[in-house]
């Protein structure tokens, strides 16, 4: 990515944050939501999304060693490490934390980045297919808005293009490989070269989600992963005063991940907002409150994942 296209994704990113920031407080002012903040219970709420944001980092490094495979992943530590500052890094930069987590294990561990960043594509399957099941199930229990019900079929179509990918790269290795060749025949040798050999590491990359036992357990820490989010979710509507039970609390991770799909200002300000917002208000709950609840996901999850991430970038990319 070059310098001026870093710019222009950074400033789609800023203007897509400010026009939800204009949308979510356009009947609220700021200065009502920071009174429901000020009084809000900063105690064991608050505690329990502190709770909820570190089993989040913890499902995910403990899933990402299942999907790099026995003989080929790192320690769960230095896994949580390189998740904290990928983390960190999305939430400055719109998806550049999963290049850095590919880098941090090429450089530490000399795993090719192609490699990781297949098993990175194949968390992004369990991600959206765990988020989907438990989002489908919620829906019994609680109305949605028209938009949420628009977010579950984009997440839809994100998964299973992605799936398919995944399932046509594990189904047919050979084909990739002759698409990659054809794709690289007019280069040069040592580019040409360099293009195979990229493609037979990411179909290595792959090949753990082959078992059946490594897929199931991947996807039973998808399911946690997004439960430790309701639970943050549900831990920041009680510091603001108000509990909207497990099934709402799904619906606005739901919210959440469609949100962070696109472009998006730092600290996912706007998107987060407009999550919290667009599925909690048809459940009766009153703005100033879902929009204090959000302001609190920020402080409780999104703040504490960058400022640890910050500090485990370094780390996560020295040399071993």
């Amino acid at each position: 990515m070059t310098h001026w296209s870093r710019v222009a994704a950074a400033l789609v990113g800023l203007a897509v944050g400010g026009a939800f920031l204009v949308y979510a407080f356009r009947g609220t002012s700021p200065a009502v939501v920071g009174g429901v903040l000020a009084a809000g219970h900063w105690g064991w709420p608050a505690l329990a999304a502190l709770t909820g944001t570190a089993l989040f980092v913890y499902a995910k490094a403990a899933r990402w060693q299942l999907l790099l495979g026995d003989r080929r992943a790192p320690p769960l530590a230095a896994l949580i490490r390189s998740v904290l500052a990928g983390l960190a890094l999305n939430a400055c930069v719109p998806h550049a934390g999963e290049f850095v987590r590919a880098f941090s294990l090429q450089r530490a561990y000399g795993h090719a980045a192609s490699a990781v960043l297949s098993s990175i594509v194949a968390e992004r399957v369990f991600d959206l297919v765990g988020v989907l099941i438990l989002g489908s199930a919620a829906l019994s229990f609680v109305p949605v808005a028209a938009e949420l019900s628009a977010a579950f079929r984009l997440l839809a179509a994100v998964a299973a293009v992605l799936a398919g990918l995944v399932v046509a790269a594990l189904a047919a290795p050979r084909l990739v490989r002759r698409i990659a060749g054809a794709c690289a025949a007019p280069l040069p040798t040592r580019p040409r070269n360099w293009v195979l050999r990229q493609a037979d590491e990411a179909l290595t990359g792959l090949a753990p989600v082959r078992s059946p036992a490594v897929s199931i357990r991947a996807f039973a820490w998808s399911l946690a992963q997004w439960l430790a989010v309701a639970l943050v979710v549900l831990g920041c509507a009680a510091v603001v005063g108000f509990g909207p039970g497990l099934a709402a609390a799904m619906l606005v991770v739901v919210g959440i991940v469609v949100a962070f799909l696109l472009p998006n200002a730092p600290g996912y300000a706007g998107s987060v907002q407009v999550a919290f917002l667009l599925t909690l208000k048809p459940l009766g709950v009153a703005d100033e409150l879902a929009l204090g609840a959000s302001v609190a996901y920020q402080l409780l999850m999104v703040l504490p994942l960058i400022v640890f991430g910050l500090i485990c970038l370094r780390p996560s990319l020295a040399r071993r």
